[in-house]
């Protein structure tokens, strides 16, 4: 009863309550996935779409993430440079872990092509549910799907994008920089790769766990484990190990006053201490690091 209420609440008139569809199960591919994670996000996913419950952190902060994409895709030439309302044309964009949708659907309104993945299948059954609602996204018909699968299989099955997403993910899965090496494969040569997650630092301890969780509830307890955040640094080495070079990276900042994110525009004391946001390009083939080639004259002047 109480999905049965969400779904009404969201989309405005009542729904038949179904059992949700079996997409498959994944396949047997060795995984970075988090199945306590999983289970999770899994149980909340008839809230994806209320901007005030269990997500809203991640309503508000989405418009700032999508500008970020948007500015660096622009940045470095990609997209169409001529429509200001759908930048993203011609642009093949995974959103992994894409939860209920909320950035795949608005970068499909950018005019990408948009593959949202989820391993938890719930995920993926609300996220088609609220796309469909809605015929100018044109859910479904080549240029916007939802799979329930992981990077891995996306990898295994040869697919490469022209942006890869990660935002909000990387603290939940087992192997951070195994699941970036996975998202590095699914790019295209000097394609982006998008990342976004949460400092290791006392600060963002205090602010995202004991202030936002357990004192404020602007999410839920539990929702975050200190341990698996992931520094700056770690992240920068887990993509250059993925074969990508960083480009840019920022912190965000939440104002309760404005009830609103922001970007921090630079990289003093103070901004990366907490959430953060990272473009990295996936370098072509000729770039990637080599072992420097051994000068064979080096042993034979000495022998003379």
């Amino acid at each position: 009863m109480h999905h049965q209420r969400t779904l009404t609440r969201l989309f405005g008139r009542r729904l038949t309550h179904r059992k949700p569809p079996q997409y498959g199960s994944i396949r047997s591919v060795t995984s970075t996935v988090d199945q306590a994670e999983i289970a999770k996000f899994a149980r909340a996913a008839d809230d994806w779409w209320n901007p005030g419950g269990e997500f809203a952190m991640l309503h508000r902060m989405n418009p700032v993430r999508v500008g970020y994409v948007r500015d660096m895709l622009e940045h470095v030439g990609k997209g169409d440079g001529t429509s200001a309302a759908k930048p993203f044309t011609g642009l093949r964009f995974l959103d992994i872990g894409c939860g209920g949708g909320l950035l795949s659907e608005a970068l499909v309104r950018l005019g990408a092509t948009v593959v949202g993945a989820d391993a938890a299948e719930e995920n993926i059954h609300m996220a088609r549910i609220h796309a469909a609602q809605d015929p100018t996204l044109q859910f479904g018909r080549g240029s916007f799907e939802y799979r329930h699968t992981t990077a891995e299989q996306l990898a295994e099955d040869g697919e490469k994008f022209d942006a890869v997403c990660a935002l909000e993910i990387i603290e939940h899965v087992v192997d951070p920089q195994e699941f970036i090496r996975v998202c590095g494969q699914l790019v295209k040569p000097n394609g982006l790769i998008f990342c976004s997650t949460i400092n290791r630092t006392p600060t963002s301890y205090l602010f995202t766990i004991l202030l936002a969780e357990h004192l404020l509830r602007w999410v839920p307890p539990g929702t975050h484990e200190h341990a698996k955040y992931v520094t700056p640094e770690e992240m920068q080495r887990f993509l250059t190990g993925a074969g990508c070079e960083v480009l840019d990276i920022k912190g965000m900042s939440f104002n309760p006053a404005s009830n609103q994110w922001s970007l921090l525009s630079g990289r003093g004391l103070g901004d990366l201490q907490m959430n953060y946001i990272v473009s990295a390009r996936k370098m072509v083939a000729e770039e990637q690091v080599r072992p420097e080639p051994v000068d064979s004259s080096e042993g034979q002047e000495g022998s003379r």
